[in-house]
C-alpha cells in the first residue's frame, strides 16, 4: 500500500537536520512498523531517542549518520527521483533490502549493510529502553513485551519463570525517582539497629580575633 509521506515532529532535536531527521525516521518506521492501533518505532518517537544519543553518548557515530544519510538519499534520488523519506513503503523495503545485501554503492570506507546495521540497532534501543532517554513514549515498547519497567522489587511469585507481568502497573525511572522522593525510607533504609553515632567533644565556639593589645582569656 502506498501512503504519502509523514511530517516528522523535529520540535526538541539538537542534531539532525530536517531531511536527516524524516530519512531516519523513515528507516525506523520500516524496521518497527506500526501505526495509531498499533504502534511502531514513529509513534513510540524512536527518531528522539537517537538525536539525543548522537547529541552525547553516541557522539562518535555523527558522521556515520550524517554520511550514510547524504548517501542514502543520493542513491533514491538518482533511482527514484525522490529522497528516501519521500519513497511509498513498499520503495523503502526495497532499498533496506538492498541494504541489507550491501548493494548500495558509494558509503565509502564502510557499507550499506553497517550503515542499516546501525540504525537498526539503534531503533531496537530506542523502542524498548527507558522513556526517560527520549524513546519508548508512553512506555509503548514496553507494554508491546510485557514488560512492567523498572520496578524497584519484585515478589517470589513475579520472578518464577514465565509469570505473566502485563497486568503489573509500569514504573519508568522517573516513577522510581518520584517514589524515592515520597518514600526515601524504600530506598535507603537498612534493616537492623542503626549504628551509633561515636562520642566526641562538642567543638568549642570559634574565638574572633583579638585586637593588638587586648589581654588574653583565662589559662592564655
Amino acid at each position: 500500500m502506498v501512503r504519502p509521506p509523514k511530517t516528522t515532529d523535529t520540535t526538541g532535536l539538537t542534531f539532525f537536520f530536517l531531511d536527516e531527521a524524516d530519512t531516519v525516521e523513515a528507516l525506523c518506521a520500516r524496521i518497527i512498523p506500526g501505526d495509531s492501533e498499533d504502534p511502531g518505532a514513529r509513534e513510540a518517537g524512536v527518531l528522539r531517542y537517537i538525536d539525543r544519543a548522537l547529541s552525547g553518548a553516541y557522539s562518535r557515530w555523527q558522521g556515520a549518520y550524517r554520511e550514510g544519510v547524504r548517501t542514502l538519499n543520493l542513491y533514491t534520488r538518482q533511482r527514484y527521483g525522490k529522497k528516501f523519506f519521500e519513497l511509498s513503503e513498499e520503495e523503502q523495503d526495497t532499498i533496506i533490502a538492498a541494504m541489507e545485501r550491501d548493494e548500495i554503492p558509494g558509503f565509502g570506507d564502510s557499507s550499506s549493510e553497517a550503515f542499516f546495521t546501525m540504525i537498526w540497532a539503534h531503533t531496537v534501543e530506542g523502542m524498548f529502553s527507558d522513556p526517560v532517554y527520549g524513546g519508548n513514549r508512553d512506555a509503548l515498547g514496553w507494554r508491546m513485551v510485557g514488560f512492567p519497567g523498572a520496578q524497584y522489587g519484585y515478589s517470589a511469585e513475579e520472578m518464577r519463570y514465565g509469570a505473566d507481568l502485563s497486568a503489573k502497573e509500569i514504573v519508568t525511572l522517573a516513577g522510581v525517582r518520584q517514589l524515592a522522593r515520597e518514600k526515601p525510607e524504600l530506598f535507603y533504609h537498612r534493616p537492623g539497629p542503626e549504628p551509633a553515632a561515636p562520642e566526641e567533644e562538642t567543638p568549642g565556639v570559634p574565638q574572633p580575633p583579638r585586637e593588638p593589645g587586648e589581654p588574653m582569656g583565662p589559662g592564655q
